[in-house]
């Protein structure tokens, strides 16, 4: 049975791609780096608005803002595109991604503002770190202004939800990794 068809529609997507079977998505920081530089051409060419991502060790989160249709088209050059990368590095054959990127539209601002901390308090909740900010390979830290890094990360729909106060994207986060606690699980 063919798997159903894609809110493809432009709009807010939360998206996410997982590797296959036991394999890390990322094994260093030239992974990493790589996916980074990767997502940052994909929005540029199709004009993507990149509100947030979070890189895990099996997994990458991100919250993208489409402005048509291309949402497979970028997805799918990203995947394809970075586990090439990724097996010639590693010297490594096969798919990389387990099955096609997961994606959920994101309904309204409300959903937005309950979407934005699970993506960036990931690696807490699998106890990788002990807050959102102090994850290096999340876009939250740059959002906050705690970095310079990521300068194509766009959160200000984000914080236009939150009367544009940083402070209250910090309390929004820090409120919601209080009902965290990180479970005994792989990364």
């Amino acid at each position: 049975m063919p798997s159903p068809p894609r809110d493809c529609a432009a709009g807010l997507h939360h998206v996410w791609v997982n590797a296959t079977g036991n394999w890390a998505y990322f094994l260093d920081a030239g992974d990493r780096t790589t996916w980074i530089g990767l997502l940052e051409d994909v929005a540029g060419r199709h004009d993507w608005t990149v509100l947030a991502f979070c890189q895990m060790t099996t997994h990458v989160h991100a919250i993208l803002g489409i402005p048509d249709d291309s949402l497979p088209r970028g997805m799918q050059y990203l995947s394809r595109g970075y586990g090439k990368i990724f097996n010639l590095r590693h010297d490594r054959a096969g798919n990389l991604v387990r099955t096609r990127y997961g994606s959920r539209r994101i309904e309204d601002g409300r959903d937005l503002l309950a979407t934005y901390p699970y993506v960036v308090l990931n690696p807490v909740k699998e106890g990788m770190c002990r807050r959102g900010e102090d994850w290096r390979w999340s876009s939250y830290a740059a959002t906050l202004g705690l970095t310079r890094d990521f300068a194509f990360v766009n959160a200000a729909l984000v914080l236009a939800e939150l009367g544009d106060s940083v402070d209250a994207l910090r309390s929004l986060v820090t409120a919601r990794a209080r009902h965290l606690s990180a479970p005994a699980m792989s990364r």
